[in-house]
């Protein structure tokens, strides 16, 4: 017989278990592109407009230079970026920004045409963060502490950057970590998320700057990688190509995440050249519904709901509303910058402009509709704001992260 002590020992460490193996809850926010993998989150509960104050700014925390993102797990607030030629992950508390954990290794400052710093958001799994730096160095580190579980590099599989260096974010899918890297045979490298060791890595692409997304079509999982010069499909389990779908654009920067719909694929880039399209998947190559050279996501990516994707095109600036069934522009509105960016919580749509105003406006396709408007941050921003468990996290790109209180109770 297990006595009581025993017996409730052993269900707190169930518990803990299942916390630790169980997918993340709808309102954090684990993944550069959150839960759904389109820049979205059903979370609801919380105010859209702001108090007479302006927006409660919980608290503020210098993380080092950079266009990172957050992720979030119930209290935990991941970032990274780099201080004095070392890029550091830190791990805040969401209550008042404590730092929790930071784990730091040498990787060289580069201005790269911007602030410079790191450009990729790391991803929570399960007790795991794993990151990948601009420089190549990838890391998988204990969520409750910060310890190093294992570490690889670009470089051990003959790893090739592109010319303002790696941007995108590990991807989990199943037993594996998935990274874009280029290279000779290696462009698009799969590890085991759990020993760091090799399972497969395929291709000659260069690579591009966004996140490798997964999906399924007619029962076989895949991912799609955002290379430099084409959209290209490959095999979850092995690398293989399945199919690949040319997109250039200037500079070869294609760094807007791709957006899967079923059994549909959105893209977008920016630059000269930039442009959106929807795609049907098919049993071979994707056949094209329609294109919207109007649309120029830039430093952002595309945000879906209803029926529609709202983002942010370069081109002026403009916030756009689009029908997904046609293409078409449904209307459009000025004031967000050329680099802002955005996603969507329940029926709301969260921007940052590039200037460093939070935005909150009406994600409905009958017209633009703000609720609140208000400077947060100064200097220049090009990072992904994160609303999860009530707060908004907003950064710059010198890293100036500010955490606002948006709970529905906060201030009343």
């Amino acid at each position: 017989m297990i006595g009581i002590t025993s017996r409730l020992q052993l269900i707190i460490a169930l518990g803990l278990l299942s916390v630790a193996c169980c997918p993340s809850q709808a309102d954090d926010w684990t993944f550069f592109r959150g839960p759904h993998l389109n820049g979205t989150s059903d979370e609801a509960d919380w105010s859209a407009i702001y108090p007479e104050t302006g927006p409660r700014i919980a608290w503020e925390k210098a993380v080092g230079n950079g266009a990172s993102s957050v992720v979030v797990a119930g209290n935990r607030v991941v970032t990274m970026g780099n201080r004095a030629g070392k890029d550091v992950v830190a791990c805040l508390s969401a209550d008042d920004g404590e730092v929790l954990w930071e784990f730091a290794y040498d990787c060289a400052f580069e201005a790269r045409m911007f602030d410079g710093g790191t450009a990729s958001t790391p991803t929570i799994d399960g007790d795991r963060v794993y990151t990948l730096s601009y420089l190549g160095h990838i890391f998988c580190l204990g969520l409750a502490d910060g310890k190093e579980i294992w570490k690889a590099h670009a470089n051990d599989s003959g790893g090739s950057p592109p010319r303002w260096k790696y941007a995108g974010s590990p991807l989990v899918d199943g037993d594996l970590v998935i990274f874009d890297i280029g290279g000779k045979d290696a462009s698009t490298l799969a590890l085991d998320r759990k020993t760091g060791k090799r399972a497969w890595a395929a291709g000659t692409d260069p690579p591009g700057y966004a996140s490798p997304i997964p999906y399924t079509y007619n029962g076989q999982r895949a991912v799609l990688v955002f290379k430099s010069r084409a959209m290209i499909s490959v095999e979850a389990a092995s690398g293989k190509e399945l199919w690949r779908l040319p997109w250039r654009s200037a500079y070869d920067v294609n760094a807007s995440t791709p957006i899967v719909l079923d059994d549909r694929v959105l893209i977008s880039s920016g630059y000269p050249g930039g442009r959106a399209a929807m795609f049907q998947l098919t049993d071979g190559d994707p056949r094209r519904l329609w294109r919207n050279d109007d649309i120029k996501t830039k430093m952002s990516s595309l945000a879906v709901h209803a029926g529609h994707a709202y983002g942010i095109s370069e081109r002026g600036g403009r916030l756009l509303c689009i029908r997904l069934e046609t293409g078409k522009n449904v209307w459009e509105q000025k004031g967000f910058g050329r680099f802002g960016t955005l996603m969507i919580a329940g029926d709301k749509l969260v921007i940052l402009t590039d200037s460093g105003e939070l935005v909150i406006a009406d994600a409905s396709s009958k017209a633009y509709s703000e609720h609140a408007r208000a400077s947060v941050l100064r200097g220049t921003c090009w990072v992904n704001p994160v609303l999860a468990n009530g707060r908004i996290y907003c950064r710059n790109n010198i890293g100036t992260l500010r955490c606002v209180d948006v709970r529905s109770a906060a201030g009343e």
